[in-house]
């Protein structure tokens, strides 16, 4: 199987149809759909439950109690059958119907990169304004200098060979919000490359209530934790540091 979609999911009733639809409405029909869910009570589990209904052979259903959001993500892994696995979650949606297709193809014509990461488009739910992130060409290639000062990779635009996961582990449990970006960093400081593909993978939720939201007081914390992990010199330690509390408060990256 070429592709293991991971959505986690908890109360997402509202949001979780349209997730449901974006990925079952691909044209490339190699994959199978994975849902972690954190026993919701909203009506969630009968939308994915009537989902597996309809595509059996697909659909995965599995229930864990909640216990973060990268504990969630890496469920999904352990039960993952995919080559290349992406985590789309339950609020998130892919783009349009032919995500899976033009990401198989660029694979192929790559030499199956050890990882993929393409554009989300982020779009808040208030008041409907968009972006595209990463959008600067600076951003189509891992600078590692760079990722240690911001996190431009968004995960659910993120397609990762189980290879990897086996080799360099899993996702951080015990960040709440930077677990994503920590597991970038420590890739990159292994000189394990990633290509970037040159379109919009998904649309990402921006919405009050949710984990991006609830948890950006804790962010810059994080990823200052992360920094200190993998950055060795004093000098330099400060020079990030000082320069990610910058840009987290001024967006210069």
């Amino acid at each position: 199987m070429r592709f293991s979609i991971i959505t986690c999911a908890y109360n997402s009733a509202k949001y979780v149809q349209k997730n449901i639809n974006s990925v079952k409405n691909q044209n490339f029909r190699d994959f199978e759909h994975i849902f972690i869910d954190g026993f919701s009570t909203d009506g969630t589990v009968e939308l994915i439950k009537k989902y597996q209904q309809e595509f059996p052979e697909k659909v995965k259903f599995f229930q864990y109690s909640p216990k973060g959001i990268a504990n969630a993500m890496n469920k999904g892994i352990l039960h993952a059958s995919g080559e290349y696995m992406n985590h789309l979650h339950s609020d998130d949606s892919f783009y349009d119907n032919n995500v899976l297709k033009d990401v198989n193809t660029f694979i192929e014509n790559n030499n199956k990169p050890k990882w993929i990461y393409g554009k989300a488009n982020f779009i808040n739910l208030k008041n409907n304004k968009r972006k595209i992130i990463p959008l600067r060409k600076i951003y189509r290639k891992i600078h590692y200098w760079l990722l240690l000062i911001t996190n431009y990779i968004p995960h659910q635009a993120v397609f990762i060979n189980k290879n990897v996961f086996e080799q360099h582990g899993i996702f951080e449990e015990k960040m709440k919000n930077s677990m994503d970006y920590e597991y970038w960093v420590r890739l990159a400081s292994k000189h394990i490359r990633a290509s970037f593909i040159n379109r919009i993978i998904c649309n990402f939720s921006v919405r009050q209530g949710s984990q991006s939201e609830t948890g950006r007081a804790c962010s810059l914390a994080e990823n200052l934790r992360v920094a200190k992990k993998y950055i060795r010199s004093d000098f330099f330690k400060k020079i990030v540091f000082l320069v990610t509390k910058i840009n987290y408060r001024r967006k210069i990256f």
